[in-house]
C-alpha cells in the first residue's frame, strides 16, 4: 500500500465511496476544498493520509492542527484525528493502523505532545485506538426536553437580524477565561465557523451577555453552543430556545457545570453518560494530560472534529 497525503492525490473520486460507506457522507471535493482553504485546522497541513492500492483509495486518516489553552494559559498546538475509514473488503489488514502511525509521525514532526480524537466505545475502532495508546478522557453529558406545542407564530419566526461577531468573541472569551482545552477563538475563528458550520443569524439568539447557536428544522432543535456569563442569562436563553422550538430540544455536549445546572432548572432531562467519548494519546513519554490541562478542559459541539 502506498500512502499519500490528500494534497498529493490526483484523483479523489475514490473518497466518495469510502466516506459514504463509513459515515454516510457523500464527499463533494469542491465544497471540501473550499473549507480546507479557510479552516485553520486544515489549511496548513496534509489534510489526511490516504492509502492507495493499485490506484484505488482503500483507507484514510484525517489530521488536524488544533490550538489549545493549557493550565498555565499558554497556547499549545496538538494533533487531531478525524475521518478514519477503510473501504469495505479491505478491513482487518492493518490499513488504519498503518495510516494512524503515519499521522502520529506527522504530529511528532511538528513536536506535538498530544493527539486527540472523538469516537464511541460502541465502535470497533475504539479497541484499535486503545491498542495505539489512546485513553478515554470524558464522555459527553447531554440535555433533552420534549417541547410542548404552545408557541405563537411570532415566537417561531423570531430572528436575529445580523451576526455581531465582535460580541460573540467578547462573550465567549469571558465565558472560557478560566477554562483549558479547545477555547482559542478570535473573530477570524468565528468567521470560519460561520462559513464551515453554516452559522446564520436566523439560527442564533444573541443577548447582551450570552448567545445560543442552533440547528433547527420543523421537527427538532439542536443546541450546538450555549454560552452565558451568568445563570439568569442562561435561563433566559434556554426559555427563548423553547419559545421558538418545534418538537424536541437537544444539547449533545454539555461540558460546563453551570450550563448543565441551568438545563436542570429548566426541566431538561440530563444524561451524564453517553456513547460519544473524547480520547487522547500522549505522543512523548513525559506528556501528562492532567498536568497540562487540569480539570477545566472544555469544548462544545462547534469544536467537534
Amino acid at each position: 500500500m502506498e500512502i499519500l497525503s490528500y494534497r498529493e492525490i490526483d484523483s479523489k473520486d475514490g473518497l466518495t465511496q469510502l466516506l459514504d460507506h463509513a459515515f454516510n457522507w457523500v464527499f463533494n471535493q469542491k465544497e471540501f476544498d473550499d473549507f480546507v482553504k479557510i479552516d485553520s485546522r486544515l489549511k496548513n497541513g496534509p489534510v489526511s493520509f490516504i492509502g492507495v492500492e493499485k490506484g484505488k483509495i482503500i483507507g484514510q486518516v484525517g489530521v488536524m492542527d488544533l490550538a489549545t489553552r493549557t493550565i498555565d494559559g499558554d497556547v499549545e498546538y496538538v494533533g487531531g484525528i478525524y475521518g478514519v475509514a477503510t473501504l469495505p473488503g479491505h478491513t482487518r489488514r492493518g490499513i488504519c493502523k498503518t495510516l494512524m502511525d503515519k499521522a502520529h509521525d506527522y504530529f511528532g514532526g511538528k513536536q506535538y505532545r498530544f493527539s486527540f480524537l472523538s469516537t464511541s466505545p460502541a465502535f470497533v475502532a475504539h479497541c484499535l485506538y486503545e491498542k495505539l495508546g489512546y485513553a478515554d478522557l470524558f464522555e459527553y453529558p447531554s440535555a433533552y426536553k420534549v417541547n410542548q406545542e404552545k408557541k405563537t407564530r411570532a415566537a417561531r419566526t423570531m430572528k436575529t437580524k445580523r451576526l455581531n461577531l465582535d460580541r460573540l468573541v467578547k462573550i465567549y472569551n469571558l465565558f472560557v477565561e478560566e477554562k483549558t482545552g479547545f477555547v482559542i477563538r478570535d473573530k477570524a475563528h468565528f468567521q470560519t465557523l460561520k462559513k464551515i458550520d453554516g452559522i446564520k443569524p436566523k439560527r442564533c439568539i444573541i443577548l447582551n451577555n450570552g448567545y445560543a447557536v442552533l440547528m433547527e428544522d420543523k421537527t427538532r432543535t439542536l443546541i450546538r453552543e450555549l454560552v452565558a456569563l451568568d445563570q439568569a442569562e442562561m435561563h433566559r436563553l434556554i426559555r427563548m430556545v423553547e419559545d421558538r422550538a418545534r418538537g424536541p430540544i437537544c444539547d449533545r455536549a454539555v461540558l460546563d457545570s453551570r450550563v448543565l445546572e441551568a438545563y436542570v432548572n429548566c426541566g431538561f432531562t440530563i444524561l451524564k453518560r453517553g456513547y460519544g467519548v473524547m480520547m487522547c494519546k500522549p505522543l512523548v513519554s513525559d506528556a501528562s494530560f492532567k498536568s497540562t490541562y487540569g480539570d477545566k478542559f472544555y469544548m462544545s459541539r462547534l469544536d467537534a472534529f
